[in-house]
């Protein structure tokens, strides 16, 4: 079984994008297990449902994309800081082949002094990122 780990922020379209290039990977769906991802702050934790991705649209539209597709999806929450750490340690945890991302797009000085979790995740992966979208 392929594992895809996959974590989606709050956009729809940045979600979509992740689900589509999984849809087209060169497997059959059936060889394809996705773990869809959403990371919370702590403090939004106690309250939070897996299966709902606590509110989170492009992760729940995203996970019933790839489940209508027939391709098997593990609805999962992290939570604490910084982001990039509970995705690689989630892609740890389940031994993803592939982590597949999506950044938000920043130039300049705002990319250099706040930084990106796609990047943190790209530059400390022990694995294959893609960035999508």
């Amino acid at each position: 079984m392929y594992q895809i780990l996959m974590p989606v922020d709050r956009d729809e379209d940045r979600g979509a994008a992740q689900a589509e290039y999984v849809l087209n990977c060169p497997f059959d769906h059936d060889e394809i297990e996705v773990t869809v991802l959403h990371v919370l702050a702590r403090e939004d934790a106690s309250t939070a449902d897996s299966e709902n991705f606590d509110g989170n649209e492009a992760a729940i539209a995203a996970a019933n994309r790839l489940e209508g597709a027939g391709i098997t999806v593990n609805r999962s929450l992290g939570t604490g800081e910084p982001v990039s750490g509970r995705i690689l340690d989630r892609a740890a945890e389940i031994d993803a082949d592939e982590i597949v991302m999506s950044g938000r797009k920043r130039s300049g000085v705002s990319q250099v002094l706040i930084g990106s979790t796609a990047t943190d995740v790209m530059q400390a992966a022990k694995r294959p990122v893609v960035m999508v979208g």
